[in-house]
């Protein structure tokens, strides 16, 4: 079972842990952590993305979408492992960005991964970005 935790870490910032633990000691965790304001607002992502952390993204999500941000940023720079389950929770954040006219977009993935996002489409709806700096100058220029 995936346990939430938050607490605020900045004037506009909140952390969360996700831990579902796979017995003999082992656990997949996600800590995520918003910052930023309007019109830009960050997920650092830090750990595994698993379906462990399906419920736990999309809370830390919300918590960012409600701060009023039409720009979600998914930073995956801390993220030492994603599967299909972390892949299905960014494609379900994505969906409810679309329904909620907020856009999301990616940085900090691995060449590997990039290539998963690409082959799989998902950059057509959220694109990805080389670091923060050019996706806040993107979000500027439109």
């Amino acid at each position: 079972m995936a346990r939430l935790t938050a607490s605020a870490r900045a004037p506009y910032g909140s952390a969360a842990v996700a831990t579902m633990g796979r017995g003999m000691g082992h656990s997949d965790e996600l800590e995520t952590h918003v910052r930023g304001a309007p019109p830009l607002v960050v997920l650092d992502l830090r750990g595994q993305v698993t379906t462990a952390a399906q419920e736990p993204l999309a809370e830390t999500y919300r918590q960012a979408a409600a701060q009023g941000a039409s720009h979600v940023l998914l930073n995956f720079a801390g993220v030492d492992y994603l599967n299909s389950g972390g892949i299905a929770a960014i494609i379900g954040i994505i969906s409810e960005a679309r329904r909620a006219n907020q856009r999301v977009l990616l940085t900090g993935l691995t060449a590997h991964y990039q290539m998963v996002f690409e082959t799989m489409g998902l950059t057509a709806f959220a694109p990805m970005f080389d670091s923060e700096e050019a996706a806040l100058k993107a979000i500027h220029a439109t």
